[in-house]
Formats: C-alpha cells, structure tokens, sequence
C-alpha cells in the first residue's frame, strides 16, 4: 500500500466518524427539543402551586389583652373597698 492510497483510507475513516458524531449530535439536539416540549406541556398541565399563607389577626388578642388588664386594674381598686365591706367593723 503507497502513501496516497493510505491517506485516502485515513480520510474516508475520519469522515466516517465525522458522520458518525453529527448523527450523534443531531439525535441528542432532538432529543433536547422533545424534552423542552414535554417539560413545556407538563408545567401547562401541571396544577398552579397555591400557598396558604395564614392571616394574622392580632384584634382580638389585644381585646382581650386589654380587658385583661382593665380586670386587673379594676381588680386592685375595688378589692380593698369589696373586703372591707365583708368585714365586720
């Protein structure tokens, strides 16, 4: 075998495995685009995430924080005056 016609084998390998890789990269570009479609029609699909957020309120709380502390004060002053009556003199 001379130099020109190893060259020539050498050159139809590689192209072959150039053909080789751009079919490989083809297929693995299709397969990028399918699974870009399918995520695509699945996030479509896909129930909408809802988050419950709970709500606060903290009205009623300082109602009875308040009356809380009216009960007290009320309790401190009139205490005394309710014992006393009680009380024999």
């Amino acid at each position: 075998m001379d130099l020109e016609e190893a060259k020539g084998q050498e050159i139809t390998k590689l192209q072959s495995a150039l053909q080789e890789m751009q079919a490989q990269l083809d297929e693995a570009q299709a397969a990028i685009i399918h699974e870009r479609e399918a995520a695509k029609i699945a996030i479509e699909q896909a129930p909408p995430v809802i988050k419950e957020v709970p709500v606060v309120d903290d009205t009623k709380l300082e109602l009875l924080t308040n009356k809380n502390e009216e009960l007290e004060v009320n309790l401190k002053l009139y205490s005394p005056i309710y014992l006393q009556r009680l009380l024999p003199h």
